[in-house]
């Protein structure tokens, strides 16, 4: 047997972030699976290139807002940021607040997201630009 298409498949995998790859034709195919994906411990966020603009992403699930009740948002396009300074919060479904903070200083370029929008964990937030 031919190895050479499959070996093609196993690396468009790769490149393309998937876990696992299943095909069939005619009652023959093949099925891969990436090492560790069934176990998300093991499966990490693709790397990205490294440049000047840095995305900071949702560490967990719920509404996001800007600033927690009663103080005043201190996030916007342009502004500057120091490491851990805290970008906004996302109130969960049990009403908990989980901060999110900068994970290092730079001047926030893109915003994504607007207050009171839905987020999932990795979505991203804002992308920071390196100073």
């Amino acid at each position: 047997m031919d190895a050479s298409p499959i070996k093609a498949v196993a690396d468009w995998m790769k490149t393309a972030d998937l876990a696992e790859v299943v095909y069939r034709k005619n009652g023959t195919g093949f099925s891969l699976t990436a090492l560790g994906a069934h176990d998300p411990a093991q499966l990490s966020a693709p790397a990205m290139p490294s440049g000047r603009f840095h995305p900071v992403a949702s560490d967990g699930v719920g509404v996001f807002q800007w600033n927690e009740p009663g103080k005043a948002r201190k996030v916007d396009e342009g502004v500057e940021l120091a490491a851990g300074d805290v970008i906004g919060v996302i109130v969960t479904g049990s009403g908990a607040s989980k901060p999110i903070v900068s994970p290092q200083a730079g001047r926030v370029a893109k915003i994504f997201i607007d207050a009171g929008q839905a987020v999932e964990y990795g979505q991203p937030l804002l992308l920071l630009e390196s100073r």
